[in-house]
């Protein structure tokens, strides 16, 4: 099988994690996608509000405020396109200040 969204069977990819203790008020990469995702959970599990965009430096993308999450349903939103949602390939960038706790991207792709 491949990893597209039209296979059947989901599987966990590593976790893509970012500390808040090393949060420093500029972008930081927090990781790139392995494979392309079926179902993305963003976590905003530290004690800061944070900026996560999918392009290093930009100012598009999106604020979580603490203790935010959400869950991102690639096929269910699929529209007219095949594979809607964040290539293989993409990184993600996170700015914050510090604080505790950490901010988690959590993947699951088609196997």
């Amino acid at each position: 099988m491949t990893d597209l969204a039209a296979d059947q069977t989901l599987k966990f990819d590593t976790e893509l994690t970012l500390s808040a203790a090393s949060f420093t008020g500029t972008p930081q990469l927090i990781g790139t996608l392995r494979h392309n995702p079926v179902i993305m959970l963003f976590k905003n599990q530290s004690t800061v509000p944070v900026f996560i965009s999918d392009e290093n430096g930009s100012t598009v993308g999106t604020t979580m405020i603490s203790g935010e999450h959400f869950v991102l349903d690639c096929r269910g939103n699929h529209g007219g396109a095949a594979n809607m949602g964040f290539g293989k390939g993409t990184s993600f960038y996170l700015t914050g200040t510090g604080g505790t706790g950490g901010f988690k991207i959590s993947i699951l792709y088609a196997k």
